[in-house]
């Protein structure tokens, strides 16, 4: 049975109300996610943990992102996307904030957390249509 979009997957197939609050909930994180890039003190929590603890925050902040696009739009590639280009934006952004610095590597957790959340959504949907789940 093919979906009505035509997509062959409907599992991916999103209830209007489901989509509204999927792209509300990835707006206000968005925001969430800006203002504390926009802080010079966001994070210095993390001096108390071991070095690299802030890509495991990273990895989650925006796995968070992926799959709240993702629950959106039905389509993990674009929740990966999502966190993709927020994750190089924030970095410029944290450019011009004074006493924040900019890091390929958190690029590199944005996405791979990105893809760790967009691909779990996906995962409960597939289990969720064919009713194991």
């Amino acid at each position: 049975m093919r979906a009505p979009s035509g997509t062959g997957a409907p599992w991916r197939e999103r209830a209007p109300w489901l989509k509204w609050l999927g792209w509300c909930l990835a707006a206000a994180w968005a925001g969430f996610l800006f203002m504390q890039s926009s802080s010079s003190t966001a994070g210095s929590f993390l001096a108390n943990f071991p070095p690299g603890s802030d890509k495991v925050v990273h990895a989650a902040a925006f796995g968070v992102l992926a799959a709240l696009v993702t629950l959106a739009s039905g389509r993990p590639l674009v929740g990966v996307l999502a966190a993709l280009l927020y994750g190089v934006s924030d970095e410029i952004h944290q450019w011009f904030v004074p006493e924040r610095a900019t890091e390929l590597l958190d690029v590199v957790a944005d996405t791979v957390g990105g893809a760790v959340g967009a691909l779990a959504v996906d995962f409960v949907a597939r289990k969720r249509h064919r009713g194991s789940l």
